[in-house]
This record gives structure tokens, sequence and C-alpha cells, in this order.
């Protein structure tokens, strides 16, 4: 099954996409209303719950990152023009 770009599908996306564009773990927190020890939580133990995910993802894709999974998975990042 392909997964769609856009998709979270690994912790050290989370970790990638916050070195891309220079937020710690504090920072994050702060963005989805967190606690940093939730975001180091969940960079060991990706979310099984369907809306954290996405609530990880629209926080990154509103600073600028998407995630993708092909080729590779990774991420990237966009223009919010």
């Amino acid at each position: 099954m392909k997964v769609p770009t856009g998709e979270l599908i690994s912790c050290r996306q989370i970790r990638a996409a916050r070195a891309l564009i220079g937020w710690t773990q504090l920072d994050l927190g702060h963005a989805l209303g967190v606690d940093e020890r939730q975001i180091r939580f969940w960079e060991r133990r990706l979310p099984t719950n369907k809306t954290k995910r996405l609530t990880l993802i629209d926080a990154f894709k509103a600073a600028g990152v998407e995630f993708i999974s092909a080729p590779t998975i990774g991420v990237r990042g966009i223009s919010n023009a």
C-alpha cells in the first residue's frame, strides 16, 4: 500500500521536520499546545491516534513543512505563498 505525500509515517520525520525549521521540542509543544515531554514521547513512538498525527501534520504544514513518502520517506520545505 502506497502512503500518500503529506502523511506522517515515521518518528524520524518529526525530528527532521523540526530541524528543517529550527524548532526545538519546546517550540513544537507550544505550537501544538502540549508539553515538551509529549513531543519527546512522539519522537520515540509515533502517535497511533489519527487526530494527533493530523494535528502534527497541520502544525508543520503551517510552518512550511511537508511530509513525503515517495521516492523516499522524509520532509521538505514548501512555499506558503
